[in-house]
Order: C-alpha cells, then structure tokens, then sequence
C-alpha cells in the first residue's frame, strides 16, 4: 500500500469514527442516498466496512445478502459496483473476483448452529450478527476464493 493509500486510510478512518452521531447517521444516510441514485434498491443495510479506500456496503434485498462497493473519490463518494447474491434462507457465498477493487473479499451466509466461525483461505473471517437468526462471515484475501477455500469451524 503507497503512502497516499495509507493517509487517505488514516483520515476516512478517522473522519468515520471521530463524527458525531448526527454526522455518522448523515453519512450512512448518504451511502444509502448513493445506491438509490444507482438504481440499487434494499429492504435494509446490515454493515458497512472500510477497507482503504472503499466502502463495503451489506444490504438485504429480497431476503438475499449483497454486497455493495463505494469509493471516496476526492472528498466524493461514488458507487462502484455491486456483486452477487445469497439467499438468506438457503446459505452459500459470495465471493469477488477481478472487479477492479484493491482487495478480495468473500461473504458466507451458514445457518447451521453448529458453525461457530468461517475461515477463508486460510483467513479467520468477521462475523456480523444482526439477530440470532440472522448472520453473515466475510473475509479478506489475497487471492479469489472460491468453496473449496471456504472451512466452516465447528464448536
């Protein structure tokens, strides 16, 4: 990572976590605002993650997961694209390939109780938990994964 990737990082981080919440709400209203204007319509979001100088949206649609992609451009944010879907009911993976993102990320939706984590390529992955029922695992790697990299952890 170049040294402007690196500053930039540092400030969208900073900026992200040193608003207030009325500024924190206004800015993911204006994430939001953004996949409206870009035709991406969702029934709610359940996490945003900053990775250098992107913005990781999961949204629910359709009782599907997706994964949207914002970059600050400049002081202005603008909607890169979207990938992929997972039924929320059936489970499975999302996975990048080569869209032009500086990182691979891969998203598993397991709602087998007996799962207590995901580990992908060989990275343990971020488990966002919305409600008991409704979860999901992501990871970043340095390579595209696809299910054979996907291991599920059990208790």
């Amino acid at each position: 990572m170049n040294k402007k990737n690196i500053i930039l990082l540092v400030l969208l981080l900073f900026g992200l976590s040193a608003c207030s919440v009325r500024e924190t709400v206004s800015l993911e209203n204006r994430f939001k605002e953004i996949m409206v204007e870009h035709n991406n319509d969702f029934d709610s979001v359940w996490h945003f993650e900053v990775k250098e100088d992107v913005v990781i949206v999961f949204y629910e649609k359709d009782q599907s997961l997706n994964i949207g992609f914002i970059r600050d451009k400049q002081g202005d944010w603008e909607w890169i694209t979207g990938t992929g879907s997972i039924d929320l009911k059936d489970g499975g993976y999302i996975a990048t390939a080569e869209m032009g993102l500086p990182f691979y990320i891969t998203a598993v939706v397991n709602n087998n109780d007996d799962i207590k984590g995901i580990s992908v390529r060989g990275e343990y992955a971020k488990l966002v938990q919305i409600s008991p029922q409704d979860k999901f695992w992501f990871a970043f790697t340095n390579k595209p994964a696809s299910g054979i990299d996907i291991e599920e952890i059990k208790s």
